[in-house]
């Protein structure tokens, strides 16, 4: 039997559920050439493994003055590796690719920062100190004020070893939090959080960023001194489970002068790999 259209009933309800998936399709398809972000599911069975209330992710937002278009973005950049780890079979995304963008994010902040505020320093004390306000250090102070450990998920592996409370945990988040907030509303979106969460304190001498930050001070080195290209870093291994990981980095500079840092972040690995290079510059009366 036909129906006015000329299909069949038969036809109809084989192809309702193909009809149903070009409907969405064509929905976000509309929704993204209005600007307007499509509907965020969350599948029963991720509510099931501690998805965040939106009472919570709202708490955060306030506290941040930003409000997500998509909070899928915000769960994820507080889901630390070994809570993605514990779920076993079920999928469950950490922050770690949201960690790598937030890091460049707040390298372009920083920059823009230092760079309107500070029109007297070259690029050499501008490296310094952009180095400094991305510091792990920094960044995790940063997530305790506005706290973020309050919030992030974490597995047993890390419960073990400090919890939320650790400075790497707390800087990882922080990082991907910015790269979450990038993603969702771009830069007029992270300016303002980062421009809120600066302190005057933060701004130190430049001897003491020296110390702290090696990895500028490195690169200030090398273009004072003209090197023919900036110290190189080079990732050399990685071991040991997702959650808890090992690096090693390689760094060299003018000279064919070569040193290893080891950690349990790159971060981690590249600055120890950049304060031994200076201590080895130092004994050659370069500083």
């Amino acid at each position: 039997m036909r129906t006015e259209s000329g299909f069949s009933a038969k036809d109809t309800t084989g192809d309702a559920k193909g009809a149903k998936h070009c409907l969405c399709v064509l929905r976000e398809k509309i929704c993204a050439l209005c600007g307007k972000p499509k509907e965020r599911r969350v599948a029963p069975e991720r509510e099931a493994q501690g998805a965040q209330p939106a009472d919570t992710l709202a708490a955060l937002e306030a506290t941040l003055g930003y409000a997500f278009n998509d909070r899928s973005l915000l769960e994820t950049a507080l889901t630390a590796p070994s809570y993605r780890a514990a779920q076993g079979v079920v999928p469950c995304a950490d922050n770690q690719r949201l960690e790598f963008l937030g890091d460049a994010v707040l390298g372009l902040l920083a920059a823009e920062h230092l760079f309107n505020t500070h029109q007297d320093i070259d690029e050499g004390g501008l490296t310094i100190r952009r180095s400094h306000l991305t510091s792990g250090a920094a960044l995790a102070q940063r997530a305790r004020r506005v706290g973020l450990g309050t919030y992030l998920r974490i597995g047993l592996s890390d419960e073990k070893t400090g919890g939320v409370n650790k400075s790497r945990l707390l800087a990882e988040v922080m990082e991907a939090v910015f790269g979450a907030v990038w993603c969702d509303g771009g830069l007029p979106a992270v300016r303002p959080i980062f421009e809120a969460m600066l302190r005057p304190e933060e701004e130190v001498p430049e001897t003491d960023l020296q110390e702290e930050n090696p990895k500028g001070h490195l690169q200030e080195i090398a273009q004072r001194h003209a090197w023919a290209g900036l110290p190189a870093y080079e990732l050399v291994s990685t071991s040991g489970p997702d959650h808890a990981p090992s690096y090693v980095v390689r760094l060299r500079v003018e000279g064919d002068r070569e040193t290893l840092g080891e950690g349990s972040t790159k971060r981690g690995a590249t600055v120890l790999a950049a304060r031994r290079m200076l201590e080895v510059l130092k004994g050659e009366g370069i500083e």
